[in-house]
């Protein structure tokens, strides 16, 4: 055994986590994407877009198959609710079609990326797992959104 789960397994968690996240995401009205907690916090929408953008940013970094879209980080894509939803679809589409065409290489890589603390140089290994709690993260960030709004967020499935 090479892996703690085989590529179809991964790809099968991705696909929930892509079905998961668009839940939460439809389950905030689109009046609401533009709350917020606090100042310092992005917005519903704004976290939404973010969980798209580092995606496609991160499996195009590691594979090299071009991206549905290009996010730049000075001009930012409307976070509205429709836009947010095709976002996240289409990158969620582009990780689960490259998973499967990642090499041992790719895998194997070293990359530096002096902004993620405790791991700056990961493997392409350590990238696609990181990306993969990055999604959770964000995504959990917006159920406190939901509930700060009082709306009980979807639940959990895996």
């Amino acid at each position: 055994m090479n892996s703690v789960l085989d590529m179809t397994e991964f790809v099968r968690d991705w696909q929930a986590s892509k079905q998961f996240t668009l839940a939460v995401a439809n389950a905030m009205p689109a009046d609401f994407y533009d709350f917020k907690p606090n100042p310092e916090e992005m917005t519903f929408g704004e976290q939404m877009i973010h969980i798209a953008g580092a995606n496609v940013f991160r499996f195009n970094q590691i594979t090299g198959i071009k991206p549905p879209f290009v996010l730049d980080p000075a001009k930012p894509p409307a976070s509205d609710k429709a836009n947010v939803l095709k976002l996240l679809g289409e990158s969620f589409d582009y990780v689960v079609d490259a998973l499967p065409t990642i090499t041992s290489e790719q895998l194997q890589r070293t990359w530096h990326i002096p902004s993620w603390k405790g791991r700056t140089d990961p493997d392409g290994r350590a990238m696609i797992t990181n990306m993969f709690v990055h999604t959770a993260h964000h995504r959990a960030q917006c159920e406190v959104y939901l509930r700060a709004k009082g709306i009980k967020p979807p639940d959990y499935t895996f």
